[in-house]
């Protein structure tokens, strides 16, 4: 029996979906507006030509090609949910507002560290149609799977042998419009548990289980455990907020495996965080300048603020995603020296703060603000400039990353000029 599979979208996980497919004897045809696929329209006429379908992350609910897939009663899933179909091995898949990258990274590295064959994929940047097709793909192995909101949609057939829920915040609500809508698309994956499958959940998580009615309640809270934290490095990440909350749920975790725990501590001590979150770029002038560009929404910047010494000099804006941006602005304000803010959003936050800090500076360029942060911040004794947004890079940026790297090329620019003779 043949199949014809249409992929929407041209990126990444839909040009491995598209691999793994061909790999699979499947016939497909690649649907993307932009023209970078075999068609550029899809319409009610073109549902039956199709048996199933698969959709890259960017296409909501609401658009018109996914509303006439879902409509046709035909299988609809993302690019993990499809791959899951041919991974022989055991799955864990990661999700939450913050920390999944970090902790999908940590647990793969502890896993190879106790001698385990593991592949951390998915949302972390390595599509899980790739892994399938790999050398790794056999039954002894692991995939640590990060899991986003909008892969979770479309989760049917993702049979997972575990689910780590970091937390749960504040985040795209430019698509989900409401908190219960955006909770309800991660909640997707409870579903997505074997029977005897492992769900370890933050406090956070456990609080919105016990509050949205479900039939739901196979899972663990991670706790922190300062016994078994002591056996991390004085340098570990894991030993600060808010990485030490992704390392109690990989203790929990960890403690439902048969495997000695010296692996999982081994990683934590040589973990090294990915760029652009929550790092020291540059010290010079007095004035320490920390990147956390990754720091995409409300809770991921209140978790960098509670973390950076004070008096800070904040970088914040960029585009909203939704979200009550004036109680982000009330939280933020007891953290701050000055406000340095920037892109779309900017004046919005300024308006936002005016009546709980003086200290108030709006920019249109990204670069402007991060100039004028330095300058403003030499004038106070041991500051810190602190970029961690709350908010999407995409007004002036392609990604998260590369707002990080323009952050510290300014500042290094700017240090190289304290230098010059």
């Amino acid at each position: 029996m043949s199949f014809t599979y249409a992929i929407f979208g041209a990126g990444s996980s839909a040009q491995a979906a598209r691999s793994l497919a061909l790999a699979k004897g499947i016939d497909v045809v690649l649907i993307d507006e932009a023209g970078e696929g075999d068609r550029t329209t899809f319409g009610a006429d073109d549902v039956s030509d199709f048996d199933s379908f698969i959709f890259s992350p960017g296409f909501a609910a609401e658009h018109p090609w996914r509303a006439l897939a879902e409509a046709s009663g035909l299988t609809c899933l993302s690019e993990i949910a499809f791959a899951a179909r041919y991974w022989k091995g055991r799955m864990i898949g990661i999700t939450g507002t913050n920390g999944k990258s970090t902790l999908t990274a940590l647990l793969d590295q502890a896993l190879r560290r106790a001698g385990q064959s593991s592949v951390a994929t998915g949302n972390i940047g390595y599509p899980f149609s790739e892994a399938v097709l790999s050398a790794s793909n056999h039954e002894e192995a692991y995939a640590v799977i990060e899991v986003s909101s909008f892969q979770a949609e479309l989760s049917e057939d993702l049979g997972l042998d575990a689910l780590l829920w970091t937390n749960f915040a504040e985040d795209h609500l430019d698509r989900y419009l409401t908190m219960a809508r955006y909770y309800e698309a991660k909640a997707r994956l409870f579903k997505c548990l074997k029977k005897d499958g492992i769900c370890v959940v933050g406090p956070e998580v456990a609080h919105w289980i016990k509050s949205v009615p479900n039939d739901f309640d196979a899972y663990t809270i991670a706790r922190k455990d300062s016994v078994r934290v002591l056996g991390l490095s004085s340098d570990s990440v894991f030993r600060s907020y808010p990485y030490s909350e992704n390392f109690s749920l990989a203790l929990e975790f960890w403690s439902f495996l048969d495997l000695p725990s010296a692996p999982l501590i081994e990683a934590a001590n040589a973990f090294s965080l990915a760029p652009h979150r929550l790092a020291l770029t540059a010290e010079f002038a007095g004035v320490r300048f920390w990147d956390d560009s990754k720091a995409t929404n409300f809770h991921a910047t209140l978790a960098a603020l509670e973390s950076v010494e004070r008096p800070i000099v904040w970088i914040g804006g960029g585009r909203a995603k939704g979200g009550n941006v004036e109680a982000f602005a009330q939280k933020v304000a007891g953290h701050l020296a000055v406000a340095v803010l920037y892109g779309e959003v900017g004046g919005r936050l300024a308006q936002a703060l005016e009546d709980s800090l003086d200290s108030i500076h709006v920019y249109t360029y990204f670069e402007d603000a991060v100039r004028a942060a330095a300058r403003l911040a030499a004038a106070i004794p041991h500051s810190n400039v602190l970029l961690s947004p709350g908010f999407s890079s995409f007004d002036q940026f392609k990604s998260y990353e590369e707002r990080g790297k323009s952050f510290t090329d300014t500042v290094l620019s700017l240090k190289s000029a304290v230098k010059a003779p």
